[in-house]
């Protein structure tokens, strides 16, 4: 009997006990990725760091006190977020930011639990199970699909993944208030929507698009009208007098995103009202139709049978849409789209009731309306979503390395106490403090700001990673550094490219462990290769190569057209000054270079120029992402000077290995590496083993080049008779002089009736090296004069075209190769 209960139990609550497990899954995967992104420093202080700091301080009793948004001392003055006070007693037990991360995590979470009750009551499941019809079972398994939908929903998870932003803590709330309106729970209600209102100070005009459904859809006219009411005056005090008391610099976005509309919140919305066109010229563009389509695609479009709900999405999509901040426009990489999931999902579950009840016998039709609703949702999210199920997953997956341990380790090394100025990315890795700023520019030749006002000393610690640059240009962090040094500060510790400068401190060099970022114990490039340098004016065939490149690796950023390389280099000898590293992107067939490291330069090498590398040790050098057409070549050169246009102040290359075809060019001043063509890596490899060969050979021409064999393919048949001739030719050495190939007929007289010549293989012999085995495929038309049965002689060689002498067939006192005879 207890097992036949606990059967039927469980044949009732399964959906509950698989959204519960979804749950369980997403708060797992997200809250490892979430913490994980943190430890390899891709938080920022934008806006972590500006959370962590003002939820620290407000646990410290200083409610929302801030200093890391330049020109506010208290976040209210940018935000109005009542719910980091509850938050903020978490920190009580575990003051860390990672705190915050999970705790997003676990809220985003939880609202597809609210999806799961409001689907359970809108499509009426109890009345179903209980009639004993099978639909109940299609509508269960629809509104499981529905809660999974929720949380695969790409700008939910972006939100989740984007450090941590109060504003996403309200799409749960506001479900759940959702839910307990139609359940007339309005002692739960009232908290929710509470809840909801105090993470922005925007919700409480989604909150009032909840009343204003509760009055007009639901008649429910004290609720609605109370709703309305207490969420219209919460925003008009949120936004028309705390904001505005705390941001007394005008810093707050409000005061810029939308300052076409007008000064201040009251003229903005009066422009709302009487200028129309201004509105729909800003909303009405091609861009945002789209943004609409992505916003519905994910729930099958089945929202918009529901349009009585669909309706509520109209302050978050104004708020977003009317910006002039662009970001705002994006639903996926930020948190802006988030408080239009929680919409967009409910009115897709009361669109699917509203088909259900139009066709209730249709069986089918809950299983239908799942299997679409989960199909749109993996297909979207295989595009756009935050887990191994999108395409590109696996690049976006955070990798810790002692690079970034030593980070952790310098940030519990700053006194809490003192106050700190830090670059984005370790901002909030240090910033439960009362004096933090965020780093963002340069201003006076200095990073900046190093303090909160014009009267106030400047931040004790400064805390900078030369790897990890952003927002700064790596000229302008050097340059800000060696003033930094050159005035009050010092080194406090720097290693492998973290810098941490103190005020006061006596050291004003950066020491030798600041350049391990820089240096590589075991290379292993992605294309490994041996290209030699020697300095202007040398002989490489006398002279001691200067440096040499052992390799390079080619990267294209997740998602984008946009590409960085690293290579490896080795100094020979003691380098001298001025030495400059020049990889660049060019078009192959103009020649037009497409970008230089003249705007953006190499990392390593504005730290670590090549002057002061020690002979023999492996230094990488990266390029900043570069983004680039879709087709495109990657050269190399260095240059003595800063002129690349002065070809005789470029280093002469030497090729000594490769496994690519590398060609060449400008008096072998710079070399082609390898070539893109829409986006894929053509590899041009050599061959060094020779393959099978219909007719092998063994014929030395000159001491220089063995012709190894041929192929040959012959129809005799064919309308135009013509005969097509692989040669297989191997260098013996490194030929010095470009040589062409001759691949001709001869007549029984010994004229030539047809031939081929060119560059063997298509690329000059000076490329090529020892034992490599080159493919030489060239067709050879018969003469249409030539009588049916006449015999043609077939013979190859190479010859210098510059003197058109030909290279001897060792042995033969000829200087060809008698190949065969071909009959016509």
């Amino acid at each position: 009997m207890a097992t036949r209960d606990w059967r039927a139990t469980l044949g009732r609550r399964w959906p509950h006990l698989a959204v519960a497990a979804m749950i369980l899954a997403y708060v797992l995967f997200f809250g490892t990725f979430t913490v994980l992104k943190h430890d390899a420093f891709r938080t920022t202080a934008y806006d972590l760091g500006n959370f962590d700091q003002a939820v620290w301080n407000t646990s410290q009793g200083r409610p929302f006190a801030m200093t890391n948004i330049e020109g506010l001392e208290n976040r209210l003055g940018t935000h109005v977020e009542p719910i980091l006070l509850p938050i903020s007693l978490l920190y009580l037990v575990w003051s860390d930011p990672r705190a915050l991360l999970l705790l997003q995590t676990v809220v985003v979470a939880v609202g597809a639990w609210a999806v799961l009750l409001l689907g359970y009551w809108i499509l009426d499941i109890g009345y179903w199970e209980d009639a004993g019809e099978g639909s109940a079972r299609g509508r269960k398994v629809l509104v499981v699909v529905l809660a999974g939908a929720y949380l695969m929903f790409p700008a939910l998870q972006s939100a989740n993944v984007f450090d941590f932003h109060a504003v996403a803590l309200a799409p749960a709330f506001f479900l759940f208030a959702l839910y307990f309106l139609e359940r007339e729970r309005w002692g739960a209600f009232a908290l929710f929507a509470l809840l909801t209102m105090s993470c922005k100070e925007d919700m409480p005009l989604l909150v009032a698009m909840l009343g204003l459904y509760a009055l007009l859809v639901r008649r429910r006219w004290i609720a609605g009208l109370a709703t309305v009411a207490v969420a219209a005056t919460w925003f008009l005090v949120a936004v028309g007098w705390i904001m505005p008391h705390f941001d007394t610099q005008s810093v707050s976005p409000l005061a810029n995103r939308y300052d076409y509309l007008g000064d201040g919140p009251i003229e903005m919305a009066g422009s709302l009202l009487t200028r129309p066109g201004l509105v729909l010229e800003q909303a009405l563009t091609a861009d945002n139709g789209l943004y609409l389509l992505k916003l519905l695609a994910p729930m099958a479009f089945l929202s918009l049978l529901a349009p009585q709900v669909l309706f509520m999405a109209l302050p978050p999509l104004a708020v977003n849409l009317l910006s002039t901040d662009n970001l705002m426009h994006q639903l996926e990489g930020f948190h802006y789209g988030v408080t239009l999931v929680p919409v967009v999902v409910a009115a897709a579950v009361y669109g699917a009731g509203w088909l259900l009840r139009r066709r209730p016998r249709v069986r089918a039709l809950p299983w239908l309306l799942a299997g679409l609703v989960l199909l749109a949702t993996l297909g979207y999210h295989r595009a756009y979503g935050y887990t191994p199920l999108a395409a590109g997953f696996a690049d976006t997956w955070p990798q810790i390395t002692e690079h970034h341990r030593l980070g952790e380790e310098i940030a519990r090394g700053i006194p809490a106490g003192a106050s700190l100025a830090a670059l984005p990315r370790p901002n909030p890795h240090a910033s439960q403090r009362q004096e933090l700023h965020v780093i963002g520019r340069v201003q006076d030749g200095l990073p900046a700001p190093l303090r909160s006002g014009p009267d106030d000393d400047p931040a004790e610690y400064v805390w900078l990673d030369a790897t990890d640059f952003w927002p700064l240009h790596p000229n302008d962090l050097k340059l800000g550094v060696d003033n930094l040094l050159a005035g009050e500060y010092g080194v406090e510790w720097a290693e492998d490219g973290w810098i941490l400068l103190r005020r006061g401190a006596a050291e004003d060099e950066l020491p030798d462990e600041f350049y391990s970022f820089a240096r590589v114990d075991e290379p292993s490039p992605e294309y490994p290769l041996q290209l030699r340098f020697y300095l202007p004016g040398e002989d490489p065939g006398t002279a001691q190569p200067a440096l040499e490149c052992l390799g390079f690796d080619l990267h294209r950023e997740p998602g984008q057209d946009s590409y960085r390389l690293s290579f490896y280099w080795r100094a020979l000898r003691p380098l001298p000054e001025g030495l400059r590293l020049y990889p660049f992107y060019f078009d192959d067939a103009s020649g037009q270079v497409l970008e230089d490291p003249t705007l953006r330069p190499m990392v390593t090498t504005v730290w670590y120029p090549p002057r002061r590398w020690r002979v023999g040790e492996v230094v990488r050098t990266d390029t900043l992402p570069w983004q680039i057409a879709p087709t495109f070549s990657v050269g190399l050169g260095v240059v003595q000077g800063g002129d690349w246009s002065a070809v005789d102040q470029r280093l002469p290359v030497r090729l000594e290995s490769s496994g690519l075809l590398v060609r060449l060019f400008d008096g072998d001043t710079w070399a082609r590496l390898l070539h893109v063509e829409q986006g894929q890596v053509v590899e041009e490899l050599r061959r060094f083993e020779p393959p099978a060969l219909q007719h092998p050979l063994d014929a030395d021409l000159g001491g220089q080049v063995r012709l190894l064999g041929y192929d040959l393919a012959y129809e005799r048949a064919a309308a135009e008779p013509a005969v097509e001739v692989t040669l297989y030719w191997q260098a013996l050495g490194r030929p010095e002089i470009d040589y062409s190939r001759f691949l001709q007929l001869l007549g029984p007289a010994g004229n030539v009736r047809s031939q081929a010549d060119g560059a063997p293989g298509g690329y000059a012999t000076h490329w090529w090296l020892p034992g490599q085995v080159v493919a030489d495929t060239q067709v050879l038309p018969l003469p249409a004069d030539l009588p049916a049965g006449a015999d043609l002689r077939l013979i190859a060689g190479l010859y210098d075209p510059a003197t058109g002498d030909r290279l001897p067939l060792a042995g033969s006192g000829v200087d060809y190769v008698e190949l065969q005879t071909v009959t016509k």
